[in-house]
């Protein structure tokens, strides 16, 4: 699979019937590809690359040039595009299988058409960009007709700036339509304005904006239409820059200063078809830093799917700095403790700020589409994650000297007792401040919130409430019916000195004990526990009103002994 760039460009994003001696953009479009040949469905096994002049007038092909990210073809021969006519391009192996179907050229070179994800160029002899794609699977909108033998096909063709939801498979009983009308053609409008979904720093005077489609050169290159807080104000000059128009490179009048956050917000910059910019329009910038121990935290974590879904792992930022994702990378481990191989967590620059989260998945689409609180600018697509197998796994967040950011060895005994199957409950961090292998500090996440919190707030998330006292509960008032609401009782601890052991008992009214939380364990200076309203024999225990008793010593023979009460609400 081709790796992701970042590429800055610039154009006037519009289709233009003028007659001119010149090419202009989009006079001829990039309408239909096959990425992946095989298994055939009734194409040859070959890849192929069809184009349309959507022009009113005739160009000679000579020296145009189609182009992946990593190589280039020139035409080398006289081939004249007529006028409303295809071509399909192909490699010279297979020129005439492709012959049968329509007007056909091999091309010596043929760039490959990767099969996860590429880039797909086309250029005049100038050097003029005339149409650009960057397709990924997910553009298939079909997971069996991603795994090959069918072609991605443009559905309107009056609309070609658009990405993604302007293409899908072919709906052709043979694969595709090389040489013809494509299956899928349609009225398919964008209406949606475009949409800032990044902002990357390159240096304290250098930003680059991402946007989720091309935009509008001419809107684009408005100074005014831009603004920085904290007294950056107005940019030095902002440029644009082909091949695919969703970039916008910023050189600021004024440096960003290290360790703070500013917002650049944008206006009246529109897409190629005219949509203005809206409510997505101001993202944070800020120069980043690599991250260091316990900066970066596994966050929340999916490892058994159903079937046909995908696992995920979340990262959250719980320091206050600002960290370089392009320096982090994941991994599981051996059963000898040995790392396996680390994988890149992005192949493009993001940027983690303080409080935020970054969900990694194979598959963003099916998560989002199965979590409703999901937030789709915060889920990454990793080509693959580290293996996490079903009952219990290891996954190691490391950066570039190989130091570990962040450990964790999950185990699906960490779900909920109430929970009665395991299956897409994603597992959920309680509290970003106490170990990552602390067992208590993690649970299943709320069936109110679709049980999981994709690059969101963790539906069983805790504050420390008992900050500055000996021990509390929080609430006090808890119903353990699974419905992301006050579904346990937290004891939080706040010890003066180190070394105490400790024992947390539950009694109900009539003295009798119900629970043995914590047996003589040794305690951390502060921390937390949770009783989930399960008797010793994890049997759910009827509504009403509790006792913990607390008892806490040190080896010298002091004891801390402290009763609270606490209310079983509400059960299912």
């Amino acid at each position: 699979m081709m790796s992701n760039r970042l590429i800055v460009f610039c154009l006037f994003c519009c289709i233009t019937p003028l007659f001119t001696g010149a090419q202009s953009r989009y006079d001829i479009l990039i309408t239909e590809c096959l990425p992946d040949p095989a298994p055939s469905v009734g194409l040859p096994e070959s890849e192929f690359i069809e184009l349309k002049n959507c022009s009113g007038r005739d160009f000679n092909l000579h020296n145009w040039k189609i182009s992946n990210a990593n190589s280039s073809a020139t035409i080398k021969t006289d081939y004249l595009l007529k006028s409303d006519s295809f071509l399909i391009l192909c490699p010279t192996t297979s020129a005439n299988a492709y012959s049968h179907f329509g007007p056909t050229l091999a091309i010596s070179g043929f760039p490959s058409l990767y099969n996860d994800e590429g880039e797909i160029i086309l250029s005049s002899e100038s050097g003029t960009v005339i149409h650009a794609i960057h397709y990924d699977k997910s553009w298939y909108k079909n997971e069996l007709k991603a795994n090959g033998g069918w072609s991605l096909e443009m559905i309107d063709l009056h609309d070609p700036c658009s990405g993604k939801e302007n293409w899908t498979s072919s709906k052709s009983d043979l694969g595709g339509t090389p040489g013809y009308k494509n299956s899928v053609d349609a009225y398919n409008p964008d209406e949606q304005p475009p949409s800032l979904i990044n902002a990357v720093t390159v240096d304290s005077m250098n930003i680059i904006l991402l946007f989720d489609e091309p935009v509008d050169s001419f809107s684009a290159s408005v100074i005014s239409n831009y603004s920085i807080s904290d007294g950056i104000g107005y940019p030095d000059s902002v440029f644009v820059q082909a091949p695919f128009y969703d970039q916008i490179a910023v050189h600021l009048q004024n440096p960003l200063a290290a360790g703070k956050i500013y917002l650049i917000s944008l206006q009246q910059i529109e897409d190629c078809n005219g949509n203005e910019i809206g409510q997505n329009n101001i993202y944070k910038v800020g120069i980043p830093e690599k991250a260091m121990t316990g900066d970066i935290i596994f966050n929340e974590i999916l490892f058994n799917p159903p079937p046909f879904g995908y696992d995920y792992l979340e990262l959250y930022n719980r320091s206050s700095r600002i960290i370089k994702c392009t320096d982090l990378f994941l991994s599981g481990k051996n059963t000898d403790g040995s790392l396996k191989d680390p994988a890149a967590l992005v192949s493009k620059e993001r940027i983690l700020f303080p409080g935020e989260y970054l969900l990694f998945t194979e598959n963003p689409d099916w998560v989002i589409q199965n979590y409703p609180s999901a937030v789709k600018s915060q889920i990454l697509s990793l080509t693959a994650l580290p293996s996490l197998p079903d009952d219990q796994g290891k996954v190691v967040l490391l950066n570039t000297t190989g130091k570990v950011i962040d450990e964790l060895d999950y185990d699906h005994h960490w779900h909920s007792p109430l929970l009665a199957n395991e299956t897409g409950v994603s597992l959920e961090r309680i509290q970003p401040d106490l170990p990552t292998s602390l067992p208590s500090n993690w649970t299943s996440a709320a069936s109110t919130a679709g049980y999981g919190t994709p690059g969101y707030k963790n539906s069983e998330s805790s504050s420390d409430s008992a900050a500055g006292q000996f021990i509390s509960v929080e609430p006090k008032i808890f119903s353990p019916d699974f419905d992301g609401y006050h579904d346990f009782c937290f004891i939080h601890y706040n010890l003066p000195a180190a070394g105490y052991m400790g024992t947390i008992s539950i009694y109900d009214v009539s003295g009798r004990k119900v629970c043995s939380l914590v047996n003589n364990i040794l305690l951390a200076t502060s921390g937390i526990f949770r009783w989930d309203g399960l008797d010793d024999q994890q049997n759910l225990l009827p509504i009403g009103h509790y006792i913990i008793y607390a008892e806490l010593f040190l080896p010298d023979g002091m004891v801390r002994k402290q009763m609270l009460v606490c209310v079983l609400a509400r059960t299912r």
